[in-house]
């Protein structure tokens, strides 16, 4: 069973060649009840979910485009469809953000990767059920105006938008990790 789980781990990629289906509501419920199984201290649950599918799309896509209007002046609005087809390259798209408490031993940084810690097991439940993955970020997660577009608090942190759906092709086996060059042994 070990050596299963830990080739699963090994095999893992990132698939942006995504296309319907996407998770149903049982298989997100699912996935999500086990991502939230991630390493936390205090017990301060700082995961938040928000899956956009649908018309819901639609929605985040005018997110993009409104982000990008408010940090590229000159943005024509012909350019718009273009950044609503962003949210489209997936049939679902999944949210992360960290819901960040004011606490006397756990920081915000720690809040925050307990949420990746989060988002990297949503990630494995979805390969688990055969479903592909794409986590996404860049700055526009981290401006308050993405924030207010998206009603998140000030303290709210989006650590990622992980575009879902089931795979167009087979994806490659990973290179190698070269783990052993980024690892030293500490025994004395």
């Amino acid at each position: 069973m070990t050596n299963n789980i830990i080739t699963f781990m090994r095999n893992r990629v990132s698939q942006p060649g995504l296309e319907a289906p996407a998770p149903s509501k049982a298989e997100w419920e699912t996935i999500l009840d086990a991502a939230c199984r991630a390493p936390d201290h205090g017990g301060i649950k700082p995961w938040r979910f928000r899956i956009y599918e649908g018309a819901g799309l639609d929605k985040l896509g005018q997110v993009y485009w409104q982000h990008a209007k408010s940090e590229v002046h000159d943005l024509t609005e012909e350019k718009e469809a273009a950044f609503v087809k962003k949210a489209h390259r997936a049939p679902a798209i999944l949210l992360v953000y960290a819901h960040i408490e004011q606490h006397p031993k756990v920081p915000a940084i720690e809040q925050i990767m307990a949420t990746s810690a989060a988002a990297q097991q949503a990630i494995l439940g979805l390969n688990a059920l055969g479903y592909g993955a794409m986590w996404r970020s860049g700055p526009a997660c981290f401006t308050q105006k993405t924030k207010d577009l998206l009603n998140l608090q000030e303290t709210d942190q989006i650590v990622g938008l992980i575009y879902v759906g089931t795979p167009t092709s087979t994806p490659k086996i990973p290179e190698e990790t070269d783990f052993a060059s980024r690892l030293e042994w500490v025994t004395e």
